[in-house]
């Protein structure tokens, strides 16, 4: 081959090249010009017929988005009642009766929801040496009482309170092992602090998850659990907020349970106050209080329903006010609690039994009275009372 051809060739090849070139970095261009103009807002320039997204709607439609997310949030039902206890004169009921004689005119409502919760006042064990110096208090009950929970239809257990721990480290195992062995969730107590704090995550036939935790903000220290050693979670400002954000990272929604207040008082306290402000911070949809024994008002925080206290659920009281009681009727959908339903109760000899006409109403408006500036609707038809959410 002569020089003068291999040139020739040389400089075809270079022209076959720079057409390449010139041709791809043409395609890219375009492709990149196409992209963004499919994916960048339109502009409304007069007659062009082009539209302009304007900022209105551009937050509309975000809005939008974020309704329908939420709408495909799954649904979830929550029952939630008092303060149970096994112990003192309720025992002696039982003994007379049968096991399962508290539960007898509630259980058909727990069957309503996915889940039931209540609070356990006090272990069930076999001890028989306390560890509380409160020795009129004997609040411990038969570990046969988790068999008749679970039949009534009682699906966990709130345990930080002021009893739990009354006979010790060997009370509270023996309680969580019966709890346990029933499929009932115990939360709020455990083996140590991790244990203790550490939510119950409750799942829904829906798919829908709640996490559940309970914080005692009336426990003597020693109740308190340590790092290594058995105990309550204890209701701490310092990282209340913290505890319940954690929990809602692992759940559609959270309920925080709070022993809290003034045995025997309708008064809510400033640290109640303050404690569920924190809970509502951290990202709970619901609050609910127990440990005064009687019926307490109801606040709405920022959205969120805080009932201070359900009173009584399987007790025996001497006091008129401490045989009242609510049951919470919760449903949750779209990412938050949307329907919270009142259903008043009567606690006589140890048995909740539901109230209706009269007796019901006049309940009712004590607790609407007792909650101003809430929007709760009395309903003579079901006896029952919706809070405005």
């Amino acid at each position: 081959m002569t020089r003068t051809l291999q040139s020739k060739l040389k400089r075809q090849r270079a022209r076959r090249q720079a057409v390449f070139l010139v041709f791809g970095c043409t395609a890219v261009v375009g492709l990149v010009l196409l992209v963004f103009s499919l994916t960048s807002p339109r502009y409304d320039d007069g007659d062009s017929g082009i539209h302009t997204q304007t900022a209105g709607e551009f937050i509309q439609a975000t809005e939008a988005e974020e309704r329908s997310s939420s709408a495909a949030t799954p649904t979830l039902s929550l029952g939630v009642g008092g303060d149970v206890t096994f112990g003192l004169a309720v025992a002696d009921l039982i003994a007379q009766g049968e096991p399962a004689y508290p539960w007898a005119e509630v259980s058909p409502l727990f069957g309503l929801y996915d889940f039931t919760v209540v609070n356990l006042e006090g272990p069930l064990c076999s001890g028989t040496i306390s560890s509380s110096t409160r020795d009129s208090l004997d609040m411990r009950g038969d570990t046969c009482n988790a068999a008749t929970m679970a039949e009534a239809g009682i699906d966990a257990l709130s345990l930080a309170n002021d009893h739990i721990m009354d006979y010790g480290a060997a009370g509270l195992e023996e309680t969580l092992s019966a709890l346990g062995a029933q499929g009932l969730g115990g939360f709020g107590a455990g083996t140590g602090a991790a244990a203790a704090e550490r939510p119950l995550l409750l799942e829904a036939p829906s798919g829908a998850t709640i996490a559940l935790l309970s914080f005692s903000d009336v426990a003597t220290p020693t109740s308190a659990a340590g790092e290594d050693t058995p105990g309550v979670c204890e209701a701490s400002l310092e990282d209340l907020e913290e505890k319940v954000g954690a929990a809602a990272r692992q759940a559609h929604y959270v309920a925080v349970f709070v022993h809290w207040g003034e045995v025997g008082s309708a008064e809510i306290t400033r640290r109640q106050r303050e404690i569920a402000a924190a809970c509502v911070a951290g990202g709970a949809d619901l609050v609910v209080g127990c440990h005064p024994h009687v019926v307490q008002g109801i606040e709405v925080i920022s959205g969120v329903p805080v009932i201070y206290s359900l009173g009584n659920l399987v007790y025996s009281s001497e006091s008129e006010a401490g045989k009242n009681s609510i049951f919470a009727a919760c449903r949750f959908n779209m990412g938050r609690l949307t329907s919270l339903e009142i259903i008043p109760l009567r606690v006589e000899g140890g048995r909740p039994t539901p109230l209706y006409d009269g007796q019901a109403e006049e309940l009712l408006r004590g607790l609407k009275a007792a909650s101003p500036g809430v929007d709760l609707e009395i309903s003579p038809a079901t006896s029952t009372a919706t809070l405005g959410l």
